[in-house]
């Protein structure tokens, strides 16, 4: 298996979009999420594209594996392969190792998977399969700057019995000077499987009737997850809110989706600014 570019005992924060297919430096990524069930001695295959989109500049890359996981805000956090518990990169193999592509060339990553065949735990398993490039940047006018650059496809690799639970467990308009209304969330899952959400949030006051669509929202097994969505800027204090959401990753139907109930929440828990105590 090649190397992982993280070395081991250094963790870092990687601020990744779930969904975006390219990021700025010029190279795309597809699929960005696999979601796969698996079961014990399990040999999977996924063929991951990547492309360079520039018109000009032909670009190197070195791939990798790596740990991951997600903050209460949902930004990713990477960490040397095989360093979290639910860690699935050891499973992992792929090929090749480095590519480089000139403008609009196009290339396959092929990552084989085989599970033990025998799990120490059901639920999540998870492992990142990294991107890296170090590109010359300008900076104050002066060339010689060089910055790293990473994309990721994250993988769920879920093993039965499983289950995603989320449970929104608080709710909060938030109100600030010269700033449109937010609604925060706060979400937990108590199950060992991840829940993708989608959905919307309802906003009617008089006057007023409009939603706020909700995707691909992720929590994590046994997390928490903070979501703040931007309401229409004339929604009053008083107005009436509902969350209406569905999980499309619930393993423990047959159908893999679960509605939540619907969520109204409180007038009484307005609050002035994000940074305000629960």
């Amino acid at each position: 298996m090649p190397l992982s570019p993280l070395r081991h005992g250094v963790a870092a924060a990687l601020a990744l979009s779930l969904a975006a297919p390219a990021l700025a430096f010029g190279i795309g990524l597809q699929p960005t999420t696999v979601e796969m069930e698996i079961e014990p001695g399990d040999r999977k295959r996924q063929v991951i594209n990547i492309g360079n989109v520039h018109t000009e500049k032909t670009i190197s890359l070195t791939l990798g594996l790596a740990d991951w996981s997600l903050d209460e805000d949902g930004k990713i956090l990477l960490a040397p392969p095989g360093d979290l518990e639910n860690s699935a990169a050891e499973w992992a193999r792929f090929s090749p190792a480095f590519v480089t592509l000139k403008p609009g060339e196009s290339t396959q990553i092929v990552v084989d998977m085989s599970t033990p065949s025998r799990l120490e735990a059901s639920g999540d398993h998870r492992f990142a399969l990294l991107a890296s490039t170090i590109l010359p940047q300008r900076n104050g006018g002066q060339s010689g700057v060089w910055k790293k650059y990473q994309i990721a496809t994250l993988f769920y690799l879920t093993a039965d019995p499983a289950e995603s639970q989320p449970v929104i467990t608080g709710s909060g308009l938030v109100l600030e000077e010269d700033a449109a209304p937010k609604l925060e969330l706060i979400i937990e899952n108590g199950g060992n499987a991840h829940a993708r959400l989608e959905g919307e949030i309802a906003v009617k006051a008089p006057g007023l009737s409009e939603t706020v669509p909700v995707s691909n929202l992720v929590v994590l097994d046994e997390a928490r997850r903070r979501f703040v969505a931007e309401l229409p800027p004339e929604t009053p204090a008083d107005a009436d809110i509902e969350v209406r959401l569905q999980n499309i990753h619930a393993p423990q139907y047959d159908d893999d989706l679960q509605t939540l109930p619907t969520h109204e929440v409180p007038v009484e828990t307005k609050r002035a600014s994000l940074n305000a105590a629960e």
